[in-house]
């Protein structure tokens, strides 16, 4: 990686142009933040820049008072030396590729993203660029996923045989986009369905942001008797 536009640096990925840092590790001024995941976005940063549905669901995320800057996507901002905009990236609500560019030079640093649309993001928006900076999570060959039309199929089916058996169905997703593409995707005509804490606020935060998102209940300890062989988690 060359040291003109941006350089890995202890704290994280560095513009020096721009003076800020994308995703950082540590403790920083200036966070430009691709998506409100813990591993991208951590707490204690002075000030925050991210997409306004970004805002939303990184604001409990972080420092309580906390400044966060919004910028819309495909607006650009100028920072000092370079010009900085922020575009779709399709892996949860608000996600963000960041587009740096100075002096003709374009840089894209992706973020978590997904190619393939679902209805509780902003779709991936490929962005031209000279130098693409990419997460590859599963980038082996090894990984191919099968179309979310039949990942929800098999869920709900899944979801009748064990009601018609008297269990109840539970699923494990990260609380905050996972879980909100899954309450989005199956079929809530099935049965009550009930979250963790974790997840329950983020639930809230999708539907004022105009995600359709099922009626849900909250997993204590009382809803879980009451719905016991007919719910799903």
């Amino acid at each position: 990686m060359t040291d003109d536009l941006l350089q890995l640096t202890p704290s994280g990925l560095y513009c020096a142009a721009g003076d800020f840092y994308i995703d950082p590790w540590q403790p920083v001024d200036h966070a430009v933040i691709t998506h409100a995941h813990a591993d991208h976005a951590r707490p204690g940063s002075q000030r925050y820049l991210t997409t306004p549905t970004g805002a939303q669901v990184l604001a409990p995320r972080i420092d309580e008072g906390a400044s966060i800057r919004t910028l819309p996507y495909g607006e650009r901002l100028s920072l000092q030396d370079v010009t900085l905009s922020l575009h779709p990236a399709g892996h949860l609500l608000g996600s963000a590729q960041v587009r740096v560019e100075r002096g003709g030079e374009v840089w894209v640093v992706s973020g978590d993203y997904k190619a393939e649309q679902d209805q509780t993001c902003e779709p991936f928006e490929p962005v031209r660029c000279h130098t693409f900076i990419t997460e590859s999570t599963f980038g082996l060959p090894i990984y191919r996923w099968q179309p979310q039309a039949e990942v929800f199929a098999e869920i709900n089916d899944w979801w009748r045989a064990n009601q018609g058996a008297g269990r109840t169905s539970v699923l494990y997703a990260y609380a905050l986009g996972k879980a909100q593409r899954l309450l989005a995707g199956v079929d809530s005509t099935i049965g009550p369905i009930l979250v963790h804490g974790a997840v329950l606020p983020f639930v809230q935060r999708y539907r004022d942001a105009g995600i359709n998102q099922p009626d849900v209940l909250y997993a204590n300890a009382e809803h879980a008797r009451t719905h016991r062989g007919r719910a799903r988690w």
